[in-house]
């Protein structure tokens, strides 16, 4: 008899009490992660069959709801509220001196577009978030994303029957997770990587770089970064890294002896940050998903 009840029960509680999740979108490769306060309750990689997701751009959506969906229903996290990172490819940073181009609204008009001189045709419809920075208080850092990218996570979230409460730049959470006042940050994903250098918090430039299946050529334009980047001032002594959940360890080895900075791998289980008893989180880098949480975790 009782467990008959706890059977009806249990749709009322999930819709009454929901479970949160965070994911990490990559184009290979979706990574979810739940939490109980800070210790890491369930963790979980899904491959992502090639032809369904380009640089954070859906192909083919229907596909991908069918699989998200399956995959976390049958993990019991149906109806679960959602909190996502898009990777890097898909999102562009610019750092606004003094007055920027935009009101409060987060829709942004083609002639107010063409001075962050975008990758996208000026006619492309583009949302802008914009925040202020407390570090630098005549700067305004804005997060641009193609419309239709993000309305078609919108609705594939809707499709699979997830609250999809948020959907956030690698690059913010991994300025969030590493709470950089200085240096340089160097965020290695699937299908591109990226190079930022932060002064006082904030993100003041940014380098695009190859991805790490492309060894060769990220290690060649990387280190051409550091030599731009000592031409201007004195380089660190050693480079942050945040590497995506998709990404095996033994290329990030590889890439560490090819450069003449150290390479400070950011693990938030090692750091404290995390706590967990999982025995299956060998070869998963946290620090995006960290990053992604602690959001709602800063009092």
């Amino acid at each position: 008899m009782l467990s008959g009840v706890q059977e009806r029960l249990a749709p009322l509680q999930t819709w009454l009490f929901p479970q949160r999740l965070y994911l990490e979108l990559q184009d290979q490769a979706i990574t979810a992660m739940a939490l109980k306060g800070r210790r890491v309750q369930w963790l979980d990689q899904i491959a992502i069959p090639p032809g369904l997701c380009a640089a954070g751009r859906l192909l083919n959506g229907p596909a991908l709801v069918d699989l998200l969906g399956d995959w976390l229903v049958e993990s019991g996290y149906a109806g679960a509220r959602v909190s996502a990172v898009l990777p890097g490819s898909a999102t562009e940073l610019r750092l606004l001196r003094g007055e920027g181009p935009f009101d409060s609204s987060r829709f942004a008009l083609p002639k107010q577009l063409a001075p962050l001189a975008l990758p996208w045709p000026l006619e492309t419809p583009v949302d802008v978030l914009c925040c202020s920075l407390p570090s630098l208080a005549d700067s305004t850092l804005s997060v641009a994303v193609e419309a239709a990218l993000l309305e078609g996570w919108l609705e594939l979230f809707a499709d699979a029957g997830f609250n999809l409460d948020s959907l956030e730049a690698s690059p913010i959470c991994a300025l969030r997770a590493l709470q950089l006042e200085g240096g340089l940050l160097l965020g290695v994903e699937s299908d591109q990587s990226w190079l930022i250098s932060v002064e006082q918090g904030a993100p003041i430039w940014q380098w695009r770089l190859p991805p790490l299946n492309q060894l060769q050529s990220l290690q060649t334009e990387l280190n051409q970064c550091l030599s731009y980047f000592k031409t201007r001032k004195m380089l660190p002594a050693s480079i942050s890294v945040v590497a995506c959940a998709a990404l095996p360890s033994a290329p990030l080895e590889t890439l560490q002896r090819s450069i003449p900075l150290q390479l400070d791998w950011f693990d938030p289980l090692a750091a404290g940050q995390l706590e967990s008893s999982l025995n299956d989180l060998a070869g998963h880098s946290l620090g995006l998903l960290w990053g992604l949480a602690a959001a709602e975790m800063q009092p």
